[in-house]
């Protein structure tokens, strides 16, 4: 619970240092059992996939936006997607996701409370378009205006040096503790 909780931390640090992206991996899709509100699915199977994998994928789309995105599955134990996506002039989103596999109600529960309370301490400096904390699966989607291109086109390449740290650290053991939950 301790790295869940510190995970979940990590996304409000996430919220301090950048407001950019957007991805539809983790859309959700309307729920009418639940009055039509979306039901939060994420990017991985209900208790992720049996594999461990990072991937840091960046491009530009037909219209010009340029964009990256880092997709992470630790087996047990969590998946990530952070996609930014912007144009020239700055404007653009970011789409932040995380997804915990295996917890129970309280832990999940617990986790959505310290997700509403991040976004409620960040949301006077951050444009949140759409926030949604379920079943273990969080995401927030930002837009922005005007920001550096520098400093955007920086973090969408740093999902690349994420991905090595998040190999070197499961290379070293570092997640073994929710393999044995196997």
């Amino acid at each position: 619970m301790k790295k869940a909780l510190f995970a979940i931390s990590s996304l409000v640090l996430a919220l301090a240092f950048t407001a950019c992206g957007d991805s539809s991996s983790g859309a959700s899709d309307s729920d009418p059992s639940n009055g039509g509100k979306p039901s939060a699915k994420g990017s991985f199977p209900q208790n992720g996939d049996p594999e461990f994998y990072c991937y840091a994928t960046s491009g530009t789309d037909e219209d010009g936006k340029i964009w990256g995105q880092i997709k992470l599955n630790i087996p047990n134990y969590k998946g990530h997607v952070e996609r930014i996506t912007f144009d020239e002039t700055g404007n653009g989103t970011q789409y932040y996701e995380q997804s915990y596999y295996n917890l129970n109600s309280y832990n999940k529960t617990a986790m959505c409370l310290e997700f509403e309370q991040g976004i409620e301490e960040k949301s006077r400096k951050r444009n949140f378009t759409e926030t949604h904390c379920e079943n273990g699966v969080s995401y927030f989607v930002i837009s922005f205006q005007g920001a550096p291109i520098n400093e955007l086109m920086m973090h969408a390449t740093e999902f690349e040096e994420d991905c090595e740290q998040y190999k070197r650290e499961w290379e070293d053991g570092e997640y073994e503790e929710y393999q044995k939950k196997r």
